[in-house]
């Protein structure tokens, strides 16, 4: 057992950039479909993605996106930043994954953890049968966590950050907010350090 403050952080969103990935996929698998446009994702505004793709036409091929190996092909980070903070953090924090979905997509996002983040082996996979955006069955007590959804952020972890730029779906959020890994690191590792000198 780490002696270090624990720090959960989640995936999509937060680590890696899900919606250019979505939109990657299935600007891949469409291509050549008569009816096709390029998904963008900066056109983003319904998190079903609906919006961007329109010839997912269904809940279960919207789903499926999620768990297509391809999805996990184009993944990147979600900045430039993410890889070199997160080995910062590490030295000082004990780092955890906690994320949400299917059997299918947790078992492909640990495998992309495994193979891009090796240093962090502590994930908490929640399969989200009943698709409730909710993590406050994790113990955070004393924490941080690190979250895009604000929903995600309601247990009962001690210092709560809403991460990234504002969506339709994560508005309202009026505690912390960081917009990028730098600002993580700026509040994380430099602001506590200043604390303490």
């Amino acid at each position: 057992m780490s002696n270090k403050r624990r720090l959960f952080v989640d995936f999509d969103l937060t680590l890696v950039d899900s919606i250019k990935a979505y939109a990657d996929t299935y600007n891949i698998m469409f291509k050549d479909h008569p009816d096709f446009t390029p998904a963008d994702p900066k056109m983003i505004t319904e998190y079903d993605f609906s919006c961007i793709c329109p010839l997912l036409t269904n809940k279960e091929d919207k789903k499926a996106m999620w768990n297509n190996p391809v999805f996990f092909d184009v993944l990147q980070f979600i900045d430039n930043d993410t890889l070199p903070v997160l080995k910062r953090l590490h030295e000082k924090y004990e780092l955890i994954i906690c994320t949400i979905g299917t059997p299918s997509n947790l078992a492909l996002k640990a495998l992309w953890l495994k193979d891009n983040l090796p240093f962090i082996d502590n994930y908490i996979l929640i399969n989200n049968g009943n698709c409730e955006m909710s993590k406050s069955i994790v113990n955070m007590r004393g924490a941080i966590q690190i979250d895009d959804i604000p929903s995600n952020l309601e247990g009962n972890s001690e210092i709560k950050i809403l991460f990234g730029k504002e969506y339709p779906w994560n508005r309202g959020w009026y505690g912390e907010r960081c917009l990028n890994w730098k600002s993580v690191e700026k509040r994380l590792l430099f602001a506590e350090k200043d604390r303490m000198e």
